[in-house]
């Protein structure tokens, strides 16, 4: 799996200090995926109490990582 970040995401990703090698990782092998609107995936890794959500969208072979950040629950869709 081929696995591409937005601006957005890689702004994010800076903001919060997660390296590439972090989320590339809740990618490949999440806790959990959840389905979003527009065919997006939200899938979820826990780190001691919080979530690391990592929201992606398919484009052909590739993943594309949208936006990254933390949350203390996730919701079930």
């Amino acid at each position: 799996m081929k696995i591409i970040f937005s601006d957005h995401a890689l702004t994010k990703m800076g903001q919060r200090k997660l390296s590439k090698e972090l989320v590339m990782g809740v990618v490949r092998n999440p806790d959990f995926i959840s389905q979003s609107y527009n065919f997006r995936e939200e899938r979820y890794k826990k780190f001691n109490k919080n979530h690391l959500k990592v929201v992606t969208i398919k484009e052909g072979e590739k993943t594309v990582v949208i936006t990254v950040h933390w949350v203390a629950k996730f919701k079930i869709k």
